[in-house]
């Protein structure tokens, strides 16, 4: 009876002991499935992680193309940095959560394929209107040389045309008078017999010229450079002053215009010498002439 108890627990015991390397067994088996499981998983999370990166960077070039579409672009970018950050941190994953993020990640690959193919549209007619742009440029450029080179020819001719335009006289001469006792005036060439000065001029023909009134100035000077018989101050275009002997107004119209001027003078005031005068039209020189006294 003693032995067949002892044979029983013997039994017991081999019994105890195989279970007990067999759920070893099993539980290394599980372990290493599990461990592999484990690295499968965090190999695709590494993966959908990677491609998001990927993605990420294309949306950076494509923004950086700085087209209308760059807002649309920056906001879809945003989208996949917060699914590639979920995936990153993410400590506890299955194969369940795996499947939605590659599902995700075809979605997000469609919607890419579409905001791309829109985007490189926008940049290829940007070209072309960059290009049609840089061809408007030289266009308005060559325009703009060419109107530059017109303002100053014409800037030439308008200089020239105001030079041309300026009035000169002809054929003046100056002679001296002396008043007989019935008041007749006769030329003379004693300066102590002078009572005054004739000044014959002539305006020539201008076609350029405006017509209208012009102010003409008649100045006699001796050889000290005085002014005989003063009657008024001339202001030139050089803002250089005169004075004159005498005035007159004239209609010009562009046709030669023959202009006499008399300036009395007192004889007593008149000596030997060189006497000259000199025209001005407005405030600008037009001619002159001399005159020698004895």
């Amino acid at each position: 009876m003693e032995d067949s108890k002892n044979s029983n627990n013997k039994f017991l015991i081999i019994a105890l002991a195989l279970l007990l390397v067999g759920i070893s067994i099993y539980t290394f088996y599980s372990s290493t499935k599990l461990n592999k499981l484990n690295d499968a998983i965090e190999v695709e999370k590494n993966e959908i992680a990677s491609n998001l990166d990927s993605m990420i960077v294309k949306y950076e070039d494509a923004i950086s193309k700085n087209t209308s579409m760059s807002n649309e672009l920056s906001l879809e970018r945003d989208r996949i940095i917060m699914l590639r950050d979920s995936v990153k941190n993410m400590k506890v994953i299955n194969y369940e959560m795996l499947r939605k993020f590659r599902s995700q990640i075809f979605k997000l690959e469609e919607t890419n394929k579409q905001l791309f193919q829109k985007n490189e549209i926008l940049i290829s007619e940007n070209r072309v209107l960059s290009s049609n742009l840089d061809s408007v440029k030289v266009v308005v450029s060559n325009q703009l040389a060419k109107n530059d080179t017109l303002t100053v020819l014409n800037q030439g001719l308008s200089e020239k045309v105001k030079i041309g335009s300026i009035l000169k006289v002809n054929s003046a001469k100056i002679l001296a008078m002396r008043e007989r006792s019935g008041g007749k005036l006769v030329e003379t060439s004693r300066s102590r017999n002078t009572d005054a000065f004739r000044v014959n001029f002539t305006i020539a023909k201008n076609e350029i010229s405006e017509p209208g009134e012009r102010n003409v100035y008649i100045q006699i000077v001796d050889l000290k450079g005085s002014t005989i018989a003063r009657k008024g101050q001339l202001v030139l275009f050089d803002n250089t002053s005169i004075d004159y002997s005498d005035k007159t107004i004239v209609n010009y119209v562009n046709e030669p215009i023959d202009i006499i001027s008399l300036v009395e003078v007192n004889r007593d005031n008149i000596k030997d010498g060189v006497y000259t005068v000199n025209i001005f039209i407005e405030n600008k020189f037009a001619g002159a002439s001399q005159i020698t006294l004895k």
